[in-house]
């Protein structure tokens, strides 16, 4: 009877140790971050910063700033603040960073100030993320082929994000000519972006005044949509406002899947998106 009792006590122990996770720090506990991040949380971060300098472009085109695209996974914002001749600069940047022979002496001038830039060769091949990036560009210096018809009325279009479980960025375009932009619910240091709209050569234009941005803090865990928590709210008010000029066209998701669950679907900027609720 002694041997089965003593079996008994040391098999539960067994059990209670093996069922016991030793290897989660209490620290890891105290600190609420039991596992490891199993993405590149300092890529994300930097990336969520650099979307808080909405002339970040302008920078990367004046210093011909090669590493910036490196992996270009361009943000249509920014792309709207800059100019015809900018979004050209932008576009070629690709090519320059390949020794492509530009056949406008002006563009080769401009890229020669770099020492990196030594045309060689008419032939430069790109990545799918690279030619997608130029395509983008491109868009945004294309002019718009549709109208826009809610001028009268608030809308709130969002973002189609391909049938991901959160919401896309929103931006919503109210009838006295303001308007609040929100990104997706993602590792994002930027909340919300507002100041005044209108529309011009079929284009949407917005006029930046403010942006509430997110500094500090650290990237919280979750199963679908890692977030910034703990981080310090900040407003930042322009002095002078920064024009964001978004091109209008057809919706291609809605040309391609033919929805039918929203009264309305375009394309503004190189997103598609349709109307939405709050």
């Amino acid at each position: 009877m002694k041997k089965v009792i003593l079996l008994f006590i040391i098999s539960f122990f067994c059990v209670l140790s093996f069922s016991q996770d030793t290897s989660i720090s209490k620290y890891s506990k105290e600190i609420d971050c039991e596992l490891p991040e199993t993405y590149n949380v300092s890529h994300y971060l930097q990336s969520a910063a650099d979307k808080i300098d909405l002339e970040k472009y302008k920078t990367i085109i004046r210093n011909g700033d090669i590493s910036a695209i490196e992996k270009p996974y361009l943000n249509d914002l920014q792309l709207g603040v800059l100019s015809k001749t900018e979004l050209k600069l932008f576009r070629n940047l690709f090519y320059a960073k390949k020794g492509y022979i530009f056949s406008d002496d002006e563009l080769t001038k401009y890229y020669k100030q770099f020492d990196w830039y030594k045309p060689t060769t008419k032939n430069v091949i790109f990545t799918d993320l690279e030619q997608s990036a130029i395509n983008r560009i491109k868009r945004f210096e294309s002019e718009s082929t549709i109208k826009y018809d809610y001028v009268d009325r608030d809308v709130l279009w969002e973002e189609w994000y391909g049938g991901a479980d959160q919401r896309g960025p929103l931006l919503k375009l109210n009838k006295d000519k303001t308007f609040v932009y929100k990104p997706a619910e993602t590792i994002n240091r930027i909340q919300y972006i507002k100041g005044k709209w209108t529309i011009s050569n079929n284009k949407i234009v917005l006029s930046v005044e403010s942006e509430n941005v997110l500094f500090g803090g650290y990237v919280a865990d979750h199963p679908n949509t890692p977030y910034i928590d703990k981080g310090t709210p900040v407003v930042i008010i322009f002095e002078k406002p920064i024009k964001i000029t978004l091109p209008l066209n057809e919706s291609e998701a809605y040309e391609k899947y033919n929805f039918t669950w929203s009264e309305k679907w375009i394309m503004i900027g190189s997103a598609d998106c349709y109307i939405s609720e709050e």
